[in-house]
């Protein structure tokens, strides 16, 4: 009845071992793709923000722009 139990007890402590590896590669892959959603979603942003600068510059000071037009 002894060897019984150990061999239970060395099957539930594989399967547990298992199913946390399992776990565990599962949460990696899921932080993962969430730190690639954020740092598209950031690398977006700054795109944006950096054209949106862009034009505010270009409509404060026309005089600029007429002054890059008329050198090219």
């Amino acid at each position: 009845m002894d060897v019984w139990n150990l061999v239970l007890y060395v099957v539930a402590s594989l399967l547990a071992l298992k199913s946390l590896a399992s776990l565990m590669t599962h949460h990696k892959k899921v932080v993962i793709q969430q730190l690639a959603i954020e740092y598209t979603q950031e690398i977006s942003q700054e795109g944006k923000i950096a054209s949106g600068s862009d034009l505010l510059n270009a409509e404060a000071d026309p005089a600029s722009v007429d002054q890059n037009a008329s050198a090219a």
